[in-house]
């Protein structure tokens, strides 16, 4: 059998660790970096790349390098946030059958799976070279506050990439291990966890070799990428003031500028100021135009203050969800790289009334601590026995008739759990069921992320009301749900089929028609089949490398809503958690009137 290591899958730079000879260590890459870019691209020749090779050619190639792409994966292509990403990302993005999203790269058509596949395979070529051995084993880690598709999604890229998946593992869980195992502690730690794309916060228990999480939460599209964005903007202004020309219609340089940014920021952790070029980023009719500028911390702090602030108030409303005060805090530990910004560093302090703690490294707490599960997992031996206690970070339920959610699950669940309900037949003779599966916090279920729709099928005949389906529903320790079903007179099983996207109708089926014929158009290479019968699917033999795109759900497997809607015996709602209003960010720079331009730029950033 092969090694297991622990993998960090992150928005903008992944690594991964192995626990050898009675400690960790990170996995270096040849050249001693032991980060790879999340970055996946094809270049003019039509070589497929992936890491430091996909980020060297981004600048001349954007709209074929996939970067941050783990803020899309196992999302709806419906939802807010992919509305808003795709006017900001350089790659095309695309509607799938399921509306799923789909990449478009070079006249090929990928999944994010298959494109998060690809960098898993990367780490795991970079690890069995380092170790000179087959590595076919990892925990991934992906955050607290993912939802079960994306957690579904993260599990089939690493099949996909040729792993055996031990476990997904939320990332301050992993940095509380990396923290605490072996040091016999018995304290509450937060883990305040900042990277590229993500923000989360968890309220952990650590009783020697016991790590129970009290509460969690966070923000899947807060992150250092949006520090940059804050960056980036103010360039773009100033550079519009300076010469009234508008760069954001072009990608190369958006791209350009976008990386001077991330550079400046990153300095400014160090240094009070940090010059920001860009030569011939533009060529005007007196000839070449460069962005020189100067960009002081006090200016970036101003920029992202409201950045900042979101994420305490999320520390606030999670510590009081775990039912303690700050002082019940023994410490706070910092993951995460934007977690070194000198801002982030002092509001946290500030918030806890102490310094955070300096007991983990923020870039490499998460893969340390994978790894160390990787090994607990792997190993036969006793000693190297971990107990981790998670709970639910968001309620899962199901759609009511007045479009409330029905909780099945409340967040901060202790996993595992199950629940029972039963659905019965709605007129004579029903053959199917349909039950629409929501994630989220809010009260509306159109406001939550859809799951996906279970048809149950083959129902015996039966007058209205007769027959009586018990379907169970059971989240297992990593927060990923299955589902069952029987019947309750005959105690025979029924068919349950996943049907995952937006809920039908006229105008969707037309949408789906679109998209597929446009599709076609581009040629992909010929499509494979995907089980769907399962929430939780378990994908067979990974393909290579380079997988072809999934091969959609047929629609014809979705009754329609009318007919199907259920009648659902269950208690009464839970009261939900409601979310404190957002943060209004502070006005970050002159915004000079000019003619339809600055309103473009404001919706293009999200800048309220």
């Amino acid at each position: 059998m092969g090694k297991a290591i622990g993998i960090d899958l992150g928005t903008t730079n992944s690594c991964a660790a192995i626990f050898a000879e009675g400690r960790p260590r990170l996995i270096t890459y040849k050249g001693g970096e032991t980060t790879i870019p999340s970055q996946f691209a094809i270049d003019e020749q039509g070589n497929r790349l992936v890491g430091h090779e996909a980020k060297q050619q981004a600048q001349l190639n954007p709209v074929n390098t996939v970067m941050a792409s783990k803020r899309l994966i196992g999302r709806n292509f419906h939802s807010k946030t992919i509305e808003q990403v795709r006017q900001v990302f350089t790659y095309e993005l695309m509607e799938g059958d399921n509306s799923e999203v789909l990449i478009k790269v070079k006249d090929q058509v990928f999944t994010l799976e298959q494109i998060s596949a690809a960098i898993l395979r990367k780490i795991k070529d970079v690890a069995e070279e380092a170790l000179g051995a087959e590595v076919d084993q990892a925990v991934i880690t992906v955050p607290a506050y993912f939802n079960d598709r994306q957690r579904q999604a993260v599990r089939s890229a690493g099949v996909l990439a040729g792993l055996k998946v031990l476990r997904v593992l939320n990332e301050p869980t992993a940095a509380a291990l990396a923290y605490g195992l072996g040091r016999n502690l018995e304290s509450r730690v937060a883990v305040y966890d900042l990277g590229g794309g993500t923000f989360d916060i968890s309220v952990i228990d650590i009783k020697d070799r016991i790590f129970e999480v009290v509460a969690t939460g966070g923000d899947t599209f807060l992150g250092g990428v949006d520090f940059d964005d804050r960056v980036m903007q103010y360039v773009l202004e100033d550079f519009y003031e300076q010469h009234s020309i508008d760069l954001s219609f072009d990608r190369v340089a958006i791209q350009r500028i976008r990386d001077a940014a991330e550079t400046a920021k990153i300095s400014l952790s160090t240094v009070t100021q940090t010059p920001i070029e860009v030569p011939y980023i533009f060529n005007g009719d007196s000839g070449p135009l460069d962005i020189r500028m100067t960009l002081t911390r006090d200016q970036l702090n101003e920029l992202c203050m409201d950045l900042v602030d979101r994420t305490i108030a999320t520390c606030q409303r999670i510590i009081k969800e775990a039912g303690c005060t700050k002082a019940d805090i023994d410490e706070m530990l910092l993951v995460g790289g934007q977690s070194r910004m000198p801002l982030v560093q002092s509001k946290v302090t500030e918030f806890m009334g102490k310094p955070p703690s300096k007991g983990v490294n923020p870039d490499e707490a998460v893969a340390i601590g994978a790894a160390m599960m990787a090994h607990s997992l792997s190993s036969t031996s006793a000693e190297d026995g971990v107990t981790l206690l998670d709970v639910l970070p968001m309620p899962i339920g199901i759609n009511k008739l007045d479009g409330t959610m029905h909780v099945l699950f409340e967040k901060n669940q202790p996993l595992p759990d199950y629940k029972t309900r039963t659905l019965t037949s709605g007129k004579d003779n029903q053959r199917s069921i349909m039950l629409r599966l929501y994630q989220g916090e809010s009260k509306l279920v159109e406001e939550n992320e859809l799951l996906g729709t279970f048809v149950f099928s083959g129902i015996r005949p039966a007058p209205k009301g007769k027959v009586q389906i018990e379907v169970t529903f059971h989240i297992d320790s990593e927060g990923i749900l299955n589902l069952t079903a029987r019947d309750k007179a005959t105690g025979q099983t029924v068919e349950s089929t996943l049907k995952l996207g937006k809920p039908g109708g006229a105008k969707s089926k037309r949408k789906k028609l679109k998209n597929k014929a446009a599709r076609k158009e581009t040629a992909p290479p010929t499509p494979i089949n995907m089980p769907t019968s399962s929430l939780a699917q378990q994908l067979g033999s990974p393909p290579p490398m380079a997988p072809p795109p999934l091969s959609p759900v047929p629609s014809s497997l979705a009754p329609s809503a009318t007919e199907d809607a259920p009648t659902v015996k269950a208690p009464p709602t839970p009261t939900p958690v409601s979310e404190p209003p957002p943060l209004q960010p502070p006005a970050v720079a002159p915004k000079p009137e000019k003619k339809g331009f600055w309103a473009w730029l404001k919706g293009l950033f999200g800048i309220g």
